[in-house]
């Protein structure tokens, strides 16, 4: 009786569609809100490393002077840590995962050269201070409260706020705000930090 129950269920599934999706000759259907691989928008990237420093499996590294961004994709854990603290918002969590592998893989992306650079120089394009156009400036509603120079991911800003005489009470001194502008990315997190809404990019 048992052979006769086991071919039955044989004869019965050879006719039957299989119960597992035929991957990868029929792809699967993710859900939007799947957290597969990190993908980044190269040309939109100013290589400030907030993503490399926030990540906690130091899955990404960023090379300023060669003006690469690379990530170790079985170091990635798809926490979208970098995703959420991208100032310039390149960085996004696509719901597809990588193609599997038998060995260790790291995705680099290189920044395009700026429109205009000279071309068959055989030297490598200059890390650039400011990856866009403009200056960091503040404005006269500045208080000189320090949190812009504490949000800086480079430690380009200088705060010193005016200390009064204990005795006279009198102001020593001159309040100070200032920025480094060889180290100033143009990031933009200041500005968006500044409670005063003082600080600008022009």
């Amino acid at each position: 009786m048992a052979v006769l129950k086991l071919g039955k269920m044989v004869m019965g599934s050879l006719f039957k569609k299989p119960a597992t999706l035929m991957y990868p000759v029929i792809p699967r259907a993710w859900q939007e809100r799947t957290r597969g691989h990190i993908e980044i928008v190269i040309e939109d990237c100013i290589l400030c490393g907030i993503c490399a420093r926030k990540c906690p499996t130091k899955a990404i590294t960023v090379a300023k002077d060669a003006q690469s961004w690379t990530i170790h994709r079985m170091q990635c854990i798809q926490c979208s840590c970098c995703v959420e603290v991208c100032p310039k918002k390149c960085l996004e969590n696509k719901n597809e995962y990588t193609a599997p592998s038998t060995e260790k893989c790291a995705d680099s992306f290189t920044k395009p050269a700026p429109a205009g650079a000279e071309a068959g120089t055989g030297a490598a394009a200059p890390a650039a201070s400011h990856p866009a156009d403009g200056t960091l400036k503040c404005g006269d509603t500045c208080i000189y409260c320090g949190i812009c120079a504490k949000k800086c991911p480079q430690d380009a800003l200088t705060v010193s706020r005016v200390k009064k005489n204990p005795q006279t009470g009198e102001p020593e001194g001159e309040n100070i705000w200032s920025v480094n502008a060889g180290t100033c990315i143009l990031c933009g997190i200041c500005v968006e930090a500044c409670p005063k809404k003082s600080l600008t990019i022009e």
